[in-house]
């Protein structure tokens, strides 16, 4: 008898091998179209970059950032995964590449509505690119900052916070700290989105009393230490966390000070690079979260791949190094940069030993 059952079981899973079934056939909610009702929000991994598709209870659509170039193919057979056919507001939250890259492609593949851009003008060739796509589109452009809001659905409300005008100059990254900060309640739940933002930007915020609580929290700058503190999070006081970075990324996003102040303040955190695309469900007040991978891999300290980078930097000091010198930091205060320029757009130095001029 317990021969025969073996027999049974043994053709029952040879069968599905040779018919290319799957035993676990069901896909992740996290890439399914809403239900009936639902407001979603899908954080997609796009690598070292932000990509994020709202999508309304009336069937309308919001796309927050469009992730890196190298990302696009990928992000649009997502898009269409969840059956979308128009994206009704497109939304740069900064003209960063890692940002807005993207979204060239997705402008060729669908139509787009109205295009929201914070009028912080970049000097790259993606943002061009950008610019160009847009016109070629035919999508309305709107430069938004604080004051602005929107009613996308019934239940619905979006309020835009930053950037505020005149635009903050001498930071780090004026480019950061002019992001589009907004934040979409739909019922009882809030989701704040903060781009990029870095503390000049925070601060503010702060001064202008913007009201930030929310209980969804897009994390700055994809986790890195200037983009998330305890003075945020006193402000927000998110229940979950969504950090978008790039598996082993050369920056080392996220840093561990921005993953100390969420664990300190006991909000839950989701990160694509660990996660895969995630799911934020909301539905009759009820938050829901889905991901395309359930648990992180094993090694979590980012390695920086061979080749990629031409000098280390300090997160402490703000000096960056040759790979060979000889007073490199501890590799958890390690950043990486591909040139010389990049790093000293970063704010960072050159040491003297190593990589002066």
């Amino acid at each position: 008898m317990h021969s025969t059952r073996r027999l049974i079981c043994w053709l029952g899973l040879l069968g599905a091998l040779l018919t290319g079934c799957q035993l676990r056939s069901t896909p992740s909610p996290a890439l399914q179209p809403p239900p009936k009702g639902a407001l979603q929000i899908t954080f997609f991994d796009v690598g070292q970059g932000d990509a994020a598709l709202v999508q309304f209870p009336n069937g309308k659509t919001m796309l927050v950032d469009g992730g890196p170039p190298e990302s696009a193919s990928a992000l649009l057979g997502k898009l269409r995964q969840l059956k979308v056919n128009r994206i009704d507001y497109m939304v740069a939250s900064h003209p960063h590449s890692d940002h807005i890259g993207g979204f060239v492609k997705v402008l060729g593949a669908f139509p787009v509505g109205e295009v929201w851009d914070s009028g912080f003008v970049y000097d790259s060739p993606v943002y061009l690119d950008y610019l160009r796509a847009v016109k070629r589109r035919g999508a309305k452009f709107r430069t938004v900052g604080k004051g602005y809001s929107l009613a996308p659905a019934p239940r619905c409300q979006i309020e835009v916070f930053a950037p505020s005008k005149p635009f903050l100059r001498g930071t780090r990254s004026d480019a950061n700290n002019a992001s589009i900060v907004m934040r979409l309640r739909f019922g009882k739940v809030r989701v704040l989105f903060t781009g990029d933002i870095e503390r000049e930007g925070r601060a503010r915020l702060y001064r202008q009393g913007a009201d930030l609580r929310a209980e969804v929290l897009k994390v700055a700058h994809h986790g890195s230490y200037n983009g998330t503190d305890m003075a945020l999070l006193n402000r927000v006081r998110p229940r979950i966390a969504i950090i978008s970075c790039g598996f082993r990324n050369i920056y080392g996003h996220p840093h561990k000070e921005a993953l100390q102040a969420l664990q300190r303040a006991g909000v839950t955190v989701y990160r694509t690079d660990w996660h895969g695309d995630i799911t934020v469900r909301v539905q009759d007040d009820r938050l829901q979260v889905f991901t395309t991978r359930n648990a992180p891999p094993p090694a979590a300290t980012p390695i920086a791949p061979k080749g990629s980078f031409a000098f280390v930097g300090n997160r402490i000091s703000k000096v960056y190094h040759t790979p060979d010198c000889k007073g490199l930091p501890k590799p958890e205060n390690r950043v990486y940069f591909r040139t010389r320029e990049e790093a000293e757009q970063q704010g960072y130095r050159p040491h003297r030993a190593c990589a002066g001029n």
